[in-house]
């Protein structure tokens, strides 16, 4: 049965709003249910005048509407009533129509606002989030899980509401007609539909819990395919990727086949026991009561209830079913869900202000360990970094180079120290308004499938968009000229999925002209230009240098050719600074840099001597 708990976690996911709709879309249900136990309310007397016409003299209130309404005989009475049966029944059905119509736009209404509602909850989670999270299962939760949810838990909880209105409405009805002859027949059906749901409830939860983990699994070589299918195609891989797909849709397809045949197992079986309980009503009226007249009503009544309950009745099994089969969707998606609302204004910050920043950002003993990882990434970190100053960060893997940055970004929160801005500490009330103030450039930059506009105003509506303050941010990123004299449509060029169409530097150099787009006070430059080779990135460090001490410039740096204009370049190990200086003075004096030199220098001349044999 539906448990409590599963109530309440459906309770928690929908809005006020939402939770009015789904009642009144349940009194709708509720009406209709009522409507078609009217309807075959009046079937049984149009029965019984048809098979006993004196009726309508000997009853006091047929006599009374025979009278009243001016019928002058008895077989326009009957051909009245039955008008009225017909009217009866054909406005149930339409209103049955345009309620199921409701049920189908409300669904899927339903869908759409519980998956942008999770899908903000994850874009306003923390960036650590992310780290221990696979967007293959992000993206299965948004889609398949919340589909599960409204498919297989809300929606059939709503109409197993509305059918055992139904049902209990006509068991009163047969109760009155019969009392003994439905408490026999609603025990036989109830219990056969409880019996088997009993058997089969553990194996329901059990291939719905397995669901989640084969979509899962099938999102992610999708992703995986699709992210990677220049190399499948280079290495001839396409059976592979094919093969994972496929055995993880083979077993969601088993799953969904054995739920579905769980649910309607009982439908045949009902089907075949009704005929024969309607045998019975038979021989129990003609041959033991001997009413013949009786019995005609009262068996037309019962097959018209048999031709209604036992569809609802298999509703109701296939709803509880699907509940038992979708709860662990339910509960996944109310795990990720909590604290909605509060979580979203909590994260919001102030809109539109900037946090001031013209003197100094300050590390102040930072500590930070990522979760699950025993050994602190950054121990004891302090750096002041004074404004419009160039500096860099260089070091080996593992330095903590990376997560000192996303610690300045606000992406990482430490779990020890504070970090300062003009003496501010930054806290959930003005991170956002810090982040404001800066540009960032990563490696490996996410272009989308949109035009190089869009791309460089990442984010902002189109009748937002500044086209001045995109070309100003193109030329600073030495790419203004290729965009209007290489691009077939300038601007207004579609670069493709992840922007496929174009080269790894001019991915590069789009990806700076968004960091610049917002004019920022702070530029972040996290390995940007150890995808570009030596031309592209002499052009694109001149750019950076024509920025030097108008805005701070902080360069993560794998070539040290890319640092050796900086005002500062700080030597890190293991989450701590162990040296500094201008790079002349750290290659006089650190060993450990000489080495980095040396090594950059030797790759240098190799990539050189290959580019020698290409030509």
């Amino acid at each position: 049965m539906l448990h409590f708990d599963l109530l309440h976690k459906l309770h928690s996911i929908v809005t006020l709003n939402e939770r009015k709709k789904l009642y009144w879309l349940t009194l709708a249900l509720v009406f209709i249910a009522l409507l078609d136990m009217v309807g075959m309310a009046s079937i049984f007397p149009f029965l019984k005048v048809v098979s006993t016409p004196d009726l309508i003299q000997t009853n006091e209130k047929l006599k009374w509407c025979y009278s009243v309404l001016g019928f002058r005989d008895n077989n326009s009475f009957i051909i009245a009533l039955g008008g009225v049966t017909f009217t009866i029944l054909v406005f149930s059905n339409v209103f049955r129509a345009l309620v199921m119509s409701m049920v189908t736009r409300i669904t899927w209404a339903q869908h759409g606002a519980i998956s942008a509602r999770l899908l903000t909850q994850y874009l306003y989670e923390p960036y650590v989030f992310f780290l221990n999270r696979n967007s293959a299962g992000l993206t299965n939760h948004l889609m398949a899980e919340v589909g599960r949810v409204v498919g297989y838990v809300l929606m059939p909880s709503v109409e197993m509401f509305a059918k055992t209105v139904f049902i209990l409405a006509v068991f009163i009805l047969l109760v009155v007609v019969n009392p003994l002859v439905t408490l026999c027949v609603s025990t036989v059906m109830g219990g056969g539909y409880a019996l088997v749901y009993f058997c089969f409830r553990n194996k329901l939860a059990s291939t719905g819990a397995a669901n989640r983990a084969h979509a899962e699994s099938m999102y992610q070589v999708l992703n995986e395919a699709f992210g990677g299918v220049k190399d499948i195609k280079l290495l001839g891989k396409e059976d592979v990727f094919i093969e994972r797909f496929s055995q993880p849709v083979k077993k969601i397809v088993d799953n969904y086949c054995s739920q579905s045949l769980i649910a309607t197992i009982p439908k045949y079986a009902f089907e075949s026991l009704s005929f024969g309980g309607l045998l019975l009503i038979t021989i129990y009226s003609v041959v033991i009561n001997k009413n013949y007249q009786e019995a005609v009503p009262m068996i037309g009544l019962y097959t018209l209830a048999a031709y209604r309950i036992i569809p609802a009745l298999q509703q109701i099994f296939q709803s509880i079913s699907s509940i038992r089969f979708g709860q662990s969707a339910l509960i996944s998606v109310c795990d990720d869900m909590v604290n909605y609302s509060d979580y979203r204004k909590e994260k919001q910050g102030t809109l539109g202000q900037v946090l001031p920043f013209t003197r100094s950002i300050e590390f102040r003993n930072i500590t930070f360990q990522y979760p699950k990882v025993q050994k602190s990434i950054v121990k004891d970190f302090s750096l002041l970094i004074k404004a419009n100053t160039t500096i860099g960060f260089v070091g080996g893997t593992g330095a903590g180079k990376t997560t000192v940055i996303d610690i300045l970004l606000g992406l990482l929160s430490p779990q020890e120290g504070e970090l300062l801005v003009d003496g501010v500490k930054l806290n959930g009330d003005n991170l956002r308004m810090w982040q404001r103030n800066i540009g960032y450039v990563p490696q490996h930059i996410y272009l989308c499938d949109d035009t190089v506009t869009r791309n460089i105003a990442f984010g902002v509506p189109d009748h937002e968009v500044d086209r001045q303050a995109v070309e100003r941010a193109t030329q600073l990123a030495n790419i203004h000229e290729f965009i209007i004299n290489e691009l077939p449509n300038s601007y207004e060029t579609e670069v493709g999925e992840r922007g496929i169409r174009l080269s790894g530097g001019q991915r590069q150099r789009i990806g700076i002209a968004r960091a610049l787009y917002h004019n920022p006070s702070v530029v972040v430059f996290d390995e940007a230009t150890s995808a570009l080779d030596g031309i592209t990135e002499d052009t694109i460090m001149e750019a950076i240098h024509n920025l030097a001490h108008k805005k701070t410039i902080i360069i993560i740096a794998h070539r040290l050719s890319t640092v050796k204009e900086c005002d500062s370049i700080y030597l890190l190990e293991q989450g701590r600074i162990v040296d500094q200086g201008t790079y002349q003075e750290l290659l006089t004096n650190n060993q450990q840099f000489r080495k980095m030199a040396k090594a950059y220098e030797k790759d240098s001349n190799l990539l050189q001597s290959l580019a020698d044999v290409t030509e």
